[in-house]
């Protein structure tokens, strides 16, 4: 067979081409097992480890390819000793005088073939299709994040060079080349693995992602062909008139009552699992995340499910929706577009590549292996068995998902084998269920607050060893980076004792149903305002005990004053606690107010104060959690906040600064987290900042003093409820104005809880992303006096 006259051949070395296609190889095992760990670890080292892996990966497999390329004039060696040896007509002897023969064409004794590194053996071109195959990288893993889909079309570019370069080398390899039924295989199996690559990285992006969700287009009623008859109708001297069907009391009543009937039937009876109605949702709710609205028939169909089932807790609503974005991770960072594609098609290709791989396995198995070095035959036997266990694992991850159980639920037959799926698979966590707690007093000081868990820096060092490392952080500008390992703790939702209770997530579930029930009876416009309040609504329905509350704390305090007195004193604290939460104040100067009045309300109110059990364990420990949470997206994830943040970085710097200066006065005393709360508390803050220091600095550090001091002033049970409510509301107004294409970014960063609370505001009816409106209303031309 002839074949491309390869160039001059190259001095390359054999061992850097099998150290690589080794290595790439490795990657690949690594990516399919441990791609996935992303999703359900916030952890910064973890998400670093799978990003190296994942970008070494290409740039391995380009490296081998391009060796080869390289040196493809050396495989096999020279081609007029390869012709006088074919004469003899045997294909293995052919073969083994292509490995032994030199670069410039003299034939070296068999015994110095394998030594003298003169040639490479033909069995690189072998080699060659593995590495589009690695190219096309494991199910479990296509893009690291968003951005990557978005250069789909470079990938596409790259798979045209890639196969021209692959086979570039097979047709240099041509002559005498007995491995060519196996090679095509192959080629087969790698053109098939990166074409799924980059289908799937445009079906990921946000223009195909929007293709495949978006509705057939509706161009409504036919105004042209009605306003045609009505006019010539008309000019026929006929009395005719355009009558509005569907507009009038009793025709809406009755298709609210059938819309109900049918949600009943759907939602409210159904005992589906909790996979399979989390795809019923799925397929409504993914067009969020490409920023489309949906309507009001479907927002009633989630309220259904979630606020009018008794059946349905905390537990099995967060399960649901935990399990959509499960999906929404599938169809955007891995290969799930391609395996679950329309008519099973997906699964015909996976098959289709299985066999290949078994084929080639087969013909490499019962080829002679005469002229081959033995580490040749172990690395291509690694490569076809890792093909075969790599094809294995990414089946047997199929067969588990998500989407296949609810595929075979739908056949009544295999229904028992999704049970059996369901009751072997291991329950892993589907996302990471931490949120990252960031402490602005504890940063300042440069030491942990003892009462808290986490932290690097409470292992490792002294605080000022933590201080001096913070110093040479900032003159090499990696802060940042210094801030994620020691200064950033990652809280566990799960309460301490385990199982399934929750008391974040109820806490989060039970207010927003509240709001929801509230909210499904009244006017679009008016949910909107609920779920435009930060804080306010929490203030306005305990306004009541709050008053009273400091009230009798003032005239305790002002003995001897007059009324007057005492009444401004009462009025002045009422409106520092409103005008905290103020819709005219920026989101970002509220919650750092409200982040260090919480945490100066931890400082032990005095030895008679005692929280009871449910304030000790829950409410207080939830208050302190989304303070903290909240101060992190708002310095470490501000695009999560940039739609409510206002110069939140340049507040927070000037408050930490303000910080800094005034816990320098204690140094010597080296003062913990419980002595900065006390020395901040005993400040004399009688006049407000504003008038001693001016509006030029934004610190706000005085101010938080200020409102923490009228906080500590309520009942201990009821200034802990206040605060933790207080925190659940911004951060529910946070999360419903972050759009939906910035929360698919986080689901690859282990999630985040507020895009778990955006999602299930979505579906409880809560948002600005319902579009409700009258369309049902249809035009009829009648023609009257006929």
């Amino acid at each position: 067979m002839g074949g491309f006259t390869p160039p001059i051949p190259q001095d390359d070395s054999d061992w850097e081409i099998r150290v690589a296609v080794l290595l790439s190889l490795l990657l690949q095992v690594f990516l399919i097992f441990f791609g996935p760990v992303r999703k359900r670890s916030s952890n910064p080292a973890t998400r670093f480890l799978v990003w190296s892996c994942y970008l070494l990966a290409d740039w391995v497999a380009d490296l081998a390819l391009g060796l080869l390329l390289n040196n493809m004039g050396n495989i096999g060696g020279s081609h007029s000793s390869s012709s006088s040896s074919s004469s003899s007509g045997n294909s293995t002897s052919t073969f083994t005088t292509m490995h032994v023969t030199g670069k410039r064409g003299g034939n070296l004794p068999p015994s110095s073939s394998t030594d003298s590194g003169s040639s490479s053996p033909i069995i690189f071109a072998f080699w060659t299709p593995f590495l589009l195959l690695h190219l096309g990288g494991p199910d479990t893993i296509t893009a690291y994040s968003l951005e990557d889909n978005e250069l789909w079309l470079r990938h596409l570019i790259g798979l045209l060079f890639e196969l021209f370069s692959a086979s570039v080398i097979f047709f240099c390899s041509l002559k005498g080349n007995t491995m060519i039924p196996a090679t095509v295989v192959m080629f087969v199996v790698g053109i098939l693995k990166y074409g799924e690559r980059t289908y799937s990285l445009y079906s990921g992006s946000v223009d195909g992602f929007r293709e495949k969700i978006l509705d057939d287009p509706d161009p409504g009623p036919n105004y042209a062909k009605l306003m045609t008859e009505f006019d010539a109708k008309e000019k026929a001297g006929l009395s005719v008139q355009i009558v509005i069907t569907g507009n009038d009391k009793d025709a809406k009543q009755a298709l609210t009552a059938l819309e109900e009937d049918e949600t009943n039937r759907l939602v409210m009876n159904t005992n589906k699992s909790p996979e399979a109605q989390a795809f019923d949702f799925f397929r409504i709710f993914r067009r969020l995340f490409v920023n489309l609205i949906l309507s009001d028939k479907e927002r009633k169909t989630s309220q259904a499910y979630f606020l009018l089932r008794d059946d349905i807790k905390f537990t099995d609503a967060f399960q649901v929706i935990e399990i959509e974005l499960n999906f929404i991770y599938d169809m955007v960072y891995t290969k799930a577009p391609v395996a679950h594609s329309r008519f099973g098609l997906g699964y015909v290709l996976r098959f289709i590549g299985s066999a290949c791989i078994v084929s080639a396995l087969l013909i490499f198995f019962f080829h002679g292996k005469d002229g081959f070095l033995h580490i040749d035959v172990a690395i291509t036997y690694a490569l076809l068995i890792g093909g075969v266990a790599l094809d294995a694992a990414a089946l047997a991850m199929l067969l588990s998902s998500h989407r296949m159980l609810v595929s075979l639920e739908k056949i009544r037959r295999l229904a028992w084998l999704a049970r059996a799926i369901r009751s072997t698979r291991p329950q892993l966590r589907r996302w990471s269920g931490r949120t990252s707690q960031l402490n602005l007093v504890s940063c300042c000081l440069g030491k942990p607050d003892p009462y808290r868990k986490g932290g690097m820096f409470r292992r490792y060092g002294s605080p000022k060893v933590i201080r001096a490392l913070t110093k040479v952080a900032e003159k090499l500008h990696v802060r940042e980076v210094f801030d994620d390992f020691f200064f950033i703790r990652r809280e566990s939702l799960c309460s301490r004792e385990g199982g399934e209770k929750n008391p974040h997530l109820e806490f989060i579930f039970e207010g927003l149903k509240k709001r929801a029930m509230e909210a499904k009876s009244k006017r679009y416009n008016k949910m909107k305002e609920t779920c435009s309040s930060r804080g306010k609504g929490v203030l306005e329905g305990h306004r009541k005990e709050i008053e009273e509350r400091l009230m009798e704390m003032t005239q305790q305090t002002r003995e001897g004053k007059d009324d007057k007195v005492i009444k401004e004193k009462f009025e002045e604290k009422l409106a520092i606690l409103m005008d905290s939460v103020d819709a005219d104040k920026e989101f970002d100067e509220s919650l750092l107010l409200w982040h260090i009045a919480t945490d100066l309300c931890g400082h032990t109110l005095n030895e008679k104060t005692v929280l009871n059990e449910d304030t000790e364990k829950n409410i207080k420990p939830i208050g302190e959690t989304l303070s903290e949470y909240m101060l992190y997206l708002l310095i470490k994830q501000p695009e999560m906040l940039s739609a409510t943040a206002g110069i939140g970085l340049l507040r927070y710097r000037d408050t930490c600064a303000e910080a800094k200066r005034f816990f320098e006065s204690a140094a010597a005393y080296d003062p913990n987290h419980d002595d900065a709360r006390r020395m901040l508390l005993k400040v004399n803050t009688t006049k407000k900042p504003s008038e001693v220091k001016g509006d030029r600095c934004k610190s706000v550090l005085f101010d938080a003093v200020i409102l923490a001091k009228v906080l500590r002033e309520l009942d201990a049970q009821l200034m802990w409820k206040v605060v933790a409510n207080v925190w659940a509301e911004m951060l529910t107004y946070a999360a419903g104005k972050c759009r939906g294409s910035t929360h698919v970014r986080q689901l690859s960063r282990g999630g985040e809880l507020i895009t778990l609370v955006w999602f299930l505001m979505a579906h409880m009816g809560l948002g600005d992303m319902y579009q409700i409106h009258a369309g049902d209303a249809k035009a009829k031309l009648i023609v009257r006096d006929q």
